[in-house]
């Protein structure tokens, strides 16, 4: 026997050491905030409508407080306890018929607990007729104990049942599908424009060599540290009805009035032109925020085509845009495909850009707009469907991409870099004429922001007429909850992603775990989530208590965790192309001497990766503190980031406020990409993306 439980335990002992046991945290981590999430969300959209049966407790509630006024003898407090009573009855009754009518929606038959809901209806009916006869709460005190053992039963009936009905009222409502064709396709026309953009970029900083092109190779990576929601503020101040342009056409009116009366004329009556307002305003913002995610993947992929492939194409006549588009265009797919899947994602789920542009038929504003009111039980409901169809479209266009991308092996033993050529005088002032207008136009929000959040006074004028720092005292002294507490979350949010990031990224790249497929899939998928439908996830999965008494979405740790899944898939990418590139052998030569795993890492391994880990890190960051979807709607009371700062400020109409919390943010965005530019133009593997 003994022998037999010390083999058991020796087992026991080899299967928990080749089960990796640290690694547990982190599937449990990942199981509990991104699946659980999920599938919670799909379960619910699922499931008929949500009808509160708050009145019921409510009802169960008076009573005892009713006999609780009846034994001290206050019988004011007891007459008012029954009137109260009497309220709760009605309110029970409609919300008993809105259960019973949503149970008959499900698909399958709910006939039994129709019928045990109506049974509870009829007697509610009587016990409700017969305290309307009782003139004293002592008389009606028996009754009202019926009743609240009536209704202690009725909560405990199942009021919910699997149902497609949401689901597909999502796709039969006129209003929502032309919400979801409106999204799909600025997410679609989002990736043509970022493309062309991104790819034109991309090439000429990798294949020409020009005065300026290390300058540009940071330049071109700025717009992306500005979030669409302070992106499209800027190009309000300047472009907008009453923005900087319009008002120098204005003035240019006015002088024309004796030069050229007919130009003049024309231009009063077409004048304020609209740059901004409508379809064009919106893919211009979503283009120029979003071109560096197409522009930073394609370099990458570019820096690593072998040479010899372009000139055995040479060698068969395929020269010029022949060459690019057989050989090179197919061969930057894995980059473009990563970078096409990141625009669609990001424009098809912005919800605050088409908001502040006047256009709200779109599915990320319509998501916000049902879940936000608790009125309408149906329209809630809707909102949480809204948020699964999200989810849905972008998991079937993130298995599209990496099912395309697996059609074709794009690997090579080893490759020779293309060289730079030098552009001649010629082609060289057009390279700069293109990249200097792409940045004049990329920058015009920042020359908003700042002029906006100096001005004192600011209105149907070219620029500001008088200039304050008023409007940064507010949000630095008075109100510096904002900041605060964005660096707070942040700075944990990376953490977060250090802490988990990091054994992932080790865990795909120096073992042969089966888990390590999951954990790709589940990093990846991440990625593809939209932000405003993981927060609408979450605030369904977490809004009761688990393990804790309060509800996890009611406290503010809930944002620095949410943060740091948003953003885990930087963390893990740059470690892993650090990890890839330092050989095996010089930690197997720490492990023959007798070092263990953790100290050959410490000592051996962290050293070479520490700047790619730190640059996926502060990337997570750069992009954590303009996250506003999720921000904004998980945000509690005294606790709100400078995401959500900007949107109330803006929505509220202190301008100014805004465009200070704006301008900060993009400082030190901009900071952020230099370090990590810094720290990823020296590390071991080159790009961040690797």
């Amino acid at each position: 026997m003994n022998d037999g439980g010390g083999m058991g335990m020796v087992k026991i002992r080899r299967w928990l050491k080749a089960s990796n046991p640290w690694v547990w945290p982190i599937f449990l981590f990942l199981a509990f905030f991104v699946i659980f999430p999920l599938i919670k969300l799909f379960v619910d959209s699922f499931t008929t409508a949500d009808v509160p049966l708050s009145p019921l407790r409510e009802a169960i509630m008076t009573v005892d407080l009713m006999e609780e006024k009846i034994a001290s003898g206050d019988e004011e407090e007891a007459k008012a306890a029954l009137e109260d009573l009497m309220v709760q009855i009605e309110r029970s009754e409609s919300s008993i018929t809105r259960t019973m009518d949503a149970l008959a929606a499900a698909l399958t038959s709910q006939q039994k607990n129709i019928d045990k809901w109506g049974e509870v209806l009829t007697e509610l009916g009587a016990t409700k007729n017969a305290l309307a006869g009782m003139a004293t709460p002592e008389e009606a005190i028996d009754e009202a104990r019926k009743l609240k053992g009536l209704m202690s039963e009725a909560v405990l009936l199942p009021n919910k049942a699997f149902s497609v009905k949401f689901f597909f009222d999502v796709f039969k409502d006129r209003v929502y599908m032309k919400a979801l064709i409106n999204s799909l396709t600025l997410g679609f026309v989002s990736v043509l424009t970022s493309s062309i953009i991104g790819f034109t970029v991309a090439y000429l900083l990798v294949r020409y060599e020009f005065p300026g092109r290390k300058l540009f190779n940071f330049l071109t990576m700025i717009p992306i540290v500005m979030p669409p929601l302070v992106g499209v503020l800027g190009f309000i101040f300047i472009l907008g009805r009453g923005g900087t342009v319009n008002e120098l056409f204005y003035l240019f009116a006015e002088r024309m009035e004796l030069i050229w009366p007919a130009l003049s004329n024309w231009l009063f009556d077409h004048l304020p032109f609209n740059f901004v307002y409508g379809w064009h305003g919106l893919l211009m913002v979503e283009t120029l925020h979003l071109f560096p995610l197409i522009t930073l993947n394609v370099v990458d992929s570019l820096s690593k085509i072998d040479a010899s492939l372009e000139e055995a194409a040479e060698s068969m006549g395929s020269v010029g845009f022949k060459r690019l588009f057989d050989v090179t265009i197919p061969l930057t797919v894995p980059g473009f495909v990563t970078g096409a899947l990141l625009v669609f994602i990001w424009a098809f789920a912005d919800f605050a850009t088409p908001h502040v542009v006047g256009l709200n038929n779109f599915i990320a504003p319509l998501a916000f707009m049902d879940i936000q009111q608790f009125i309408d039980r149906n329209l809630f409901k809707m909102g949480i469907t809204v948020g699964a169809v999200m989810v849905m479209w972008s998991i079937i266009f993130l298995i599209v991409a990496k099912k395309y991308v697996s059609m074709k092996d794009y690997s090579t033993l080893s490759y020779r870099p293309v060289e730079r050529r030098q552009l001649s005088k010629g082609w060289s002032a057009l390279a700069l004429i293109f990249l200097i207008s792409l940045m004049l136009f990329a920058f015009v929000p920042y020359l908003g922001v700042g002029l906006a959040s100096f001005a004192r006074g600011w209105s149907m004028t070219p620029l500001p007429t008088t200039w304050t720092l008023h409007h940064y005292k507010r949000v630095i002294f008075d109100a510096p909850g904002y900041i605060i507490n964005t660096f707070n979350y942040c700075t944990l949010a990376v953490i977060l992603c250090i802490l988990i990031g990091l054994p992932i990224a080790w865990v795909m790249a120096r073992t042969k775990m089966r888990s390590r497929g999951a954990l790709d899939i589940l990093t990846t998928l991440v990625l593809a989530l939209p932000g405003t439908a993981l927060g609408i996830a979450y605030i369904r999965a977490f809004n009761t208590p688990i393990l804790i008494k309060q509800p996890l979405a009611n406290m503010w740790v809930i944002i620095p965790i949410v943060l740091a899944v948003r953003r885990l898939p930087y963390t893990v990418r740059s470690s892993y192309s650090s990890l890839i590139v330092v050989h095996r052998s010089m930690e197997e030569a720490a492990e023959s001497v007798g070092a263990s795993v953790l100290k050959t890492f410490k000592d051996v391994t962290m050293p070479l990766i520490w700047k790619g880990v730190l640059a996926g890190a502060l990337f997570s960051f750069m992009t954590s503190i303009q996250e506003s979807a999720t921000t904004i709607l998980l945000s509690i009371p005294g606790w709100e980031t400078m995401t959500v700062g900007i949107f109330n400020f803006y929505t509220g109409g202190t301008h100014g406020d805004a465009a200070a919390l704006g301008f900060i943010l993009i400082i030190v965005g901009i900071v952020t990409l230099y370090i990590v530019n810094r720290l990823s133009s020296t590390k071991a593997g080159g790009g961040f993306f690797g």
